[in-house]
């Protein structure tokens, strides 16, 4: 009994023992993904008989908060991926890919850096044989391939572990030895969007007295130039100097607002800075060569102008605020201005490829629209783009599959996967021109609205498009022969799920905005009127106003409501300063009121441009009874005195307010109180007087007529006695 139990004991502490020194699965992905592993370069993007290798290189920092040795790293392959629900998996969840969990092919590991420390970046460069060679990738037949870059590395306190990774995809068009996907008879035809949209409204501010706009900060400066929206244009550049063909592909998505903003920096502007100071913008020069740059590129092509500040179309119809959403999209003559080139009329493309029925519905009323949707919410069609969806409504699909490949994204855990979008975004276009090809297919590409690969990626991404083509696997095609042409097809509609109601901004904030919106149409509608003096058109002051409302319902503010609040407050604080400049003066001094009947005396200034409208309204106060629903038009420039009628029930001292408002009830200025004294007697006290003064003779005669009567009836006692 006694040996069994040591033996027990000992099998149980050697367990205790290995649990301690072996970590768990679990455990070991936790720890995994200690270093940033960042692309530069992947040679070749699509392999073709030419290739012999495939070389990587990039940088990776350690991101952890220990030191890490010994890094090494080789390239690992899965099999093909033959069919799109295979890509589809691939591209969604990186980490379970056979290339990175279960490879079919690995080269040898080879060394990258001998320690990093937590912070510290360092190069790397890989290359790989793509052969059937010891070591080599060894692709053995035509099609979408799985490949990680894998690191491994030991961190201080633990053993050796994979400590990053990258996974992207390779397409294969011929492979070593033979097997080549011939070019189809009749390719597929290409128009990609270009996306210039800013990461979020910036201007604040357009002040009416002639002063510089003001921005939330400086960033749009930064970003054109040498940031995102340079890149952008830049790599357009680069490509059309060395093929200006590559034009032709492209169809520019502009954002109005940018292209005004980037116009008005050019100028002068001034930047709010975190103690609420404004201090000179820095990027008037960069602001010009970039507007320059997009002009040149955007002559004669294919522009489409997305709605002004990318508002939220869906989320402005659920609010009802239509007109807003129709000056949101009444565009095409700022960009024409901005460009010198016209948009193409009426296309719409949603933020997420999607807009629920009533939106549809809103857009079809304005004007003849064609959406760009995306293909997998679009359900049952029939025939070919663009398909019809109801009167004055038709759908141009994009390719939700390369949509999805080139936005970027990471594993939800710490494993350190990460993905290269512009990769993926060129072995999906590969998969469907070369291994899916439908004869004449259209395939319109939308990457990322705010798309931020860098400008070597970007300038690859021409690159690829550039040789497809010129393999004949692809073939170039306009956007507009697709909006402008006639119908081909017909849809059931556009699915538009609870995920992309969610998405919208929040109905309180856009209730805001609509708030906001219905005050500005009244003013244009009943409270400022052209003067005759000062030629100013009442528009002119409330469309920077509106301008600054379609800006705080941004599809930019989706993730962050709150500022959405906050950019509908600040044009809700300027429409206040705007109405404040309308409003009664106060006399400075007590006004004595000469009888009971006497007008109120009440001076109102207007230092607005434009002729106002207004009602002024009186509070209540015992002894005065004024007259109500007075209103006047203060002509522009001047001040205007005002007598109010009203009658005085009392004498002495007292207040009155009096304020300005629209018809509506919305305040106009402040408002001022105006001291009363009035020394008459009303009609009141002066019936009450007459009246007692009638009692008083009434009295007075009653007590004579006795006195008379009782003389008289002594009297006649008297005679009586004699």
């Amino acid at each position: 009994m006694t040996d069994r139990l040591r033996r027990t004991g000992l099998v149980v502490l050697t367990a205790v023992l290995a649990a301690l020194v072996v970590p768990l699965p679990s455990a070991a992905a936790q720890q995994s993904g200690r270093l940033r592993v960042d692309l530069d370069q992947l040679l070749p993007r699509v392999v073709d008989a030419a290739a012999q290798a495939i070389t990587v290189t990039g940088r990776i920092t350690n991101t952890g908060d220990r030191n890490v040795e010994q890094i090494e790293a080789r390239l690992q392959r899965g099999a093909v991926l033959d069919t799109e629900s295979a890509l589809r998996g691939a591209l969604n969840d990186p980490q379970k890919t056979d290339a990175v969990n279960r490879p079919q092919v690995s080269s040898t590991f080879q060394p990258i850096s001998d320690r990093l420390d937590p912070g510290e970046s360092a190069e790397f460069s890989i290359s790989v044989p793509l052969g059937a060679d010891r070591g080599a990738l060894k692709l053995d037949r035509p099609g979408v391939y799985p490949v990680a870059l894998n690191f491994n590395g030991d961190p201080e306190f633990g053993r050796t572990e994979r400590v990053g990774a990258l996974s992207t995809l390779l397409p294969v068009l011929s492979v070593p030895g033979g097997g080549a996907v011939p070019p189809p008879a009749a390719p597929s035809r290409l128009t990609v969007l270009w996306p210039l949209v800013d990461d979020r409204p910036r201007r604040v501010q357009t002040p009416l007295d002639g002063t510089p706009p003001v921005f939330s900060d400086d960033g749009l400066s930064s970003s054109v130039s040498g940031g995102r929206l340079f890149n952008l244009v830049d790599a357009v550049q680069r490509a059309a100097r060395s093929n200006a063909a590559v034009l032709r592909s492209l169809c520019f998505a502009v954002d109005p607002d940018l292209l005004e903003s980037v116009q008005v920096m050019t100028t002068g502007y001034r930047v709010r800075t975190a103690d609420g100071r404004l201090v000179d913008g820095s990027g008037g020069r960069a602001a010009q060569l970039w507007l320059d740059r997009v002009k040149e590129l955007t002559r004669g092509q294919c522009v489409v102008a997305l709605p002004y500040a990318d508002a939220d179309l869906a989320a402005l119809s659920r609010a009802g605020a239509t007109t807003l959403q129709a000056d949101a999209l009444d565009v095409a003559a700022l960009v024409e201005t901005a460009l010198g080139t016209k948009p193409l009329a009426g296309v719409v493309w949603p933020e997420t490829g999607t807009l629920d029925a009533r939106t549809l519905g809103d857009l079809a009323k304005l004007r003849r629209t064609t959406v760009l949707v995306d293909s997998g919410k679009l359900r049952d069609t029939s025939g070919a783009a663009p398909y019809r969806l109801g009167d004055n409504l038709n759908a141009v699909p994009h390719d939700q599959l390369i949509a999805n490949s080139l936005s970027p994204r990471t594993t939800g855990d710490d494993s350190g996967v990460k993905t290269s979008s512009v990769q993926n975004g060129l072995a999906t276009l590969v998969f469907r021109a070369a291994f899916q090809a439908v004869p004449g297919q259209v395939e319109l590409v939308a990457p990322p609205r705010r798309w931020n690969a860098s400008g070597a990626e970007l300038t690859v991404f021409l690159q690829a498009i550039e040789s497809l083509e010129a393999q004949g696997y692809l073939d170039t095609l306009g956007l507009q022969s697709l909006v402008d042409g006639a119908e081909q097809g017909q849809a059931g509609g556009v699915d538009y799920s609870a995920a992309d109601t969610a998405a919208e901004l929040p109905s309180s904030a856009v209730a805001a905005v609509a708030q906001v919106d219905a005050m500005q149409r009244e003013l244009t509608s009943t409270v400022l009127f052209e003067d005759d003096t000062q030629l100013v058109q009442p528009d002119a002051l409330v469309q920077p106003l509106r301008a600054g409302l379609i800006r705080a319902s941004s599809a930019a503010w989706r993730s962050t409501p709150e500022r959405a609040g906050a950019a509908t407050n600040e044009v809700s604080n300027q429409m206040s300063a705007l109405l404040s400049q309308v409003t009664v003066t106060d006399p400075g001094r007590p006004l004595s009121l000469a009888s009971a009947d006497s007008p109120i005396p009440v001076y109102i200034t207007n230092w607005l441009p434009v002729k106002v409208q207004a009602r002024i309204n009186l509070g209540s106060t015992p002894g005065l009874k004024p007259e109500q629903q007075i209103v006047v038009q203060i002509p522009a420039k001047a001040s205007l005195p005002r007598y109010l009628p009203a009658e005085v029930t009392r004498s002495g001292r007292f207040s009155v307010d009096i304020w300005l408002t629209t018809e509506q009830g919305t305040r106009l200025g402040g408002t001022s109180r105006v001291e009363l004294n009035s020394t008459s007697y009303g009609s009141i006290t002066l019936a009450v007087t007459f009246l007692a003064a009638g009692v008083l003779v009434l009295l007075v005669g009653l007590r004579l007529f006795r006195r008379i009567r009782a003389r008289r009836t002594a009297g006649t006692a008297v005679t009586d006695q004699l």
